[in-house]
């Protein structure tokens, strides 16, 4: 199931740039020939994926299931090969390749599958995207950034906080983590948290949609957060357009780089009263944001707040569901089942199931909420489960299904004969002996 959501969150980012309802004719041509260009795929393939996203949406993207089978291996000397053919023109095309290296003598024709190559290529990050990256990323960075309407696009960053007490005698350093409307400069969500690990980012991204709506586009640098599949596959999920910034790029994230500018000044007055605790800190942190900030007038708006801008723009908002909010930010993980019926989640026991007993599972679970983890199996929702309490004595096992129902012990049958048969001699002894003792009398 991993491997399935990653494929459909890169062909979700391909298009995406195309989904954007506000282009024109010559904008979409031109966007068609980039991604083409970048990505390595023909315009037949981008129409294709168009067209089942048009029609599934998210879902439409994720490969079909295909029969069991291997992969055909490929030696290392025509691995290394092909790699240095690509390396030498990124733009040559896994086909390319293959008649390159049949044509000198290195496979014979047909031997190699352009399946195979690709796969192995793009598993070792030798795809045409990744070796085109940074030679694109200057081109198509500035021009993405004029955009008109609340929620059309969001940026967001990552700024060191203050320290605060750990409790042990030492400190913690603190993170602030940031989603601003490019349109109107509202601060959809901004929190501080203890620690940089990634389901952070999730979560203040969770709380910003479910306040403010989701944006067309979000746009972030290229740090392990912001790259992490799940903040990618939950845009996908969402319908969001993920775009990558340039590494120390300033005119990339220009608004979100002069929010964390202004903060200075929250810092400067805490300095005054530093806090002991990471609540006290939001706390405090929130009152400057609305009243420092949001209802303060802003030079680029002439002279509106982000607030009033954001109110009185008449653009539609796109609300995220509870449901679909919650089904969005999901994690996934693969667990093998114990032979008690049992999978483990973050050191958290949940019953499986003994009928699935050595069975690989998918469990889908809230990284922020244990109390409940979905169990999937073969692409299938099962069941929803709750974390089980170990106690001294556990109940009997279930009984799985045998798969046929004789109605009788094929075992306790010959027992059942060699036991008849043993009474029988038994009994023609007590007859000969009783006879013999008649005769004697």
């Amino acid at each position: 199931m991993l491997e399935k959501n990653e494929a459909g969150v890169e062909k979700f980012e391909i298009i995406a740039p195309l989904l954007n309802p506000n282009l024109t004719v010559c904008e979409k041509r031109r966007l068609r020939s980039e991604i083409m260009t970048i990505h390595g795929i023909s315009e037949r393939t981008l129409r294709r994926y168009m067209a089942v996203y048009k029609k599934s949406g998210f879902n439409g993207l994720l490969p079909k299931p295909k029969s069991k089978g291997y992969v055909k291996a490929i030696s290392e000397k025509i691995l290394q090969a092909a790699i240095q053919l690509k390396r030498e023109l990124p733009e040559r095309s896994v086909r390319r390749i293959i008649t390159i290296l049949e044509k000198e003598g290195l496979v014979a024709v047909g031997e190699l599958s352009r399946s195979t190559l690709s796969h192995i290529l793009s598993k070792r990050n030798y795809t045409r995207k990744e070796l085109l990256r940074s030679e694109f990323a200057g081109k198509t960075a500035a021009r993405r950034f004029a955009r008109r309407g609340r929620n059309s696009l969001w940026q967001s960053d990552i700024k060191y906080g203050p320290y605060i007490p750990d409790g042990r005698g030492g400190k913690n350093r603190t993170y602030l983590i940031s989603f601003i409307d490019d349109a109107t400069r509202v601060i959809t969500h901004s929190e501080f948290y203890d620690n940089q690990r990634l389901p952070m980012l999730e979560d203040c991204f969770r709380k910003a949609i479910i306040k403010f709506g989701k944006p067309d586009d979000i746009y972030v640098d290229n740090g392990r957060q912001y790259t992490s599949r799940w903040f990618r596959l939950a845009c996908a999920r969402l319908k969001i357009r993920y775009m990558n910034a340039r590494a120390y790029s300033p005119e990339s994230k220009g608004k979100i780089e002069r929010y964390n500018a202004t903060v200075e000044e929250f810092f400067q007055e805490l300095s005054l009263e530093p806090v002991d605790t990471l609540t006290e800190l939001n706390r405090k942190y929130k009152i400057w944001l609305e009243e420092g900030y949001h209802r303060k007038p802003h030079s680029a708006l002439d002279g509106e707040t982000p607030m009033e801008r954001f109110q009185g723009d008449a653009r539609h908002l796109r609300m995220a569901t509870a449901e679909e909010c919650y089904d969005a930010f999901l994690h996934e993980e693969t667990r093998k089942v114990d032979g008690t019926g049992c999978v483990s989640v973050d050191g958290v026991l949940y019953e499986a199931g003994m009928e699935f007993c050595g069975k690989k599972l998918d469990l889908r679970f809230d990284p922020f909420d244990l109390s409940r983890v979905e169990v999937w199996y073969s692409g299938r929702k099962i069941k929803t489960v709750e974390p089980i309490i170990v106690r001294e004595y556990c109940g009997r096992a279930v009984k799985t299904n045998r798969g046929t129902q004789v109605g009788r012990s094929r075992l306790l049958e010959v027992y059942s004969a060699e036991n008849a048969k043993k009474i029988k001699r038994n009994s023609t002894f007590l007859s000969f002996a009783n006879l013999e003792e008649e005769k004697n009398v």
